[in-house]
Parts: C-alpha cells; structure tokens; sequence
C-alpha cells in the first residue's frame, strides 16, 4: 500500500478474483479481472485513480453544483474489509 494509504492492484492479487463496481444512482455496474487490471495499470496502479477512469463520463460527475454526486462503490472491497475484520470506509 502507497505511504497515502491509496488500495494498489498489487494489494488485492490473491485476495479478489474480480472486481465490481457499481453506482445505485446511475445503475452502473462492471466486473473487472484483478490480474488483468494489475497487468494494464500495474501491480502499484491506485483503485482510486482507476475508479476516476472508469466514472470520468458519470452525468453526475460532471454537472456542476449537484448536490447528489456519483454514487460509485466497490462492494468487493466491503466483504473483502468484513472477512479480515477490518474497519472504516471502502472506495
């Protein structure tokens, strides 16, 4: 994990199979292969600049003033929190 506590690529290869991501707000939904991801972006690619890429045309992202902004998660990255017991906020 980078020194700013960013979520690598490298971080989830060997926990995740796949990663989704999804928006209730705007019902997008992807399945992405971990290795994959890490063999495009590289094992120390950040989640949260991928996340950006894949939500960079979000409707909600780009009106400016909207109170109700994207809505995107990883619900991966919750079970993946709850199984090692870990706390706070996942992406």
């Amino acid at each position: 994990m980078p020194a700013d506590g960013s979520i690598t690529f490298g971080d989830l290869i060997g926990q995740l199979d796949h990663l989704e991501i999804a928006c209730p707000k705007c019902d997008r939904l992807g399945r992405y292969s971990v290795r994959r991801l890490a063999m495009q972006y590289g094992r120390a690619g950040k989640l949260t600049d991928w996340i950006g890429l894949k939500t960079k045309d979000c409707p909600r992202k780009l009106s400016p003033g909207l109170a109700d902004g994207c809505g995107v998660r990883c619900p991966d990255l919750l079970k993946l929190q709850r199984r090692s017991g870990g706390g706070g906020d996942a992406a």
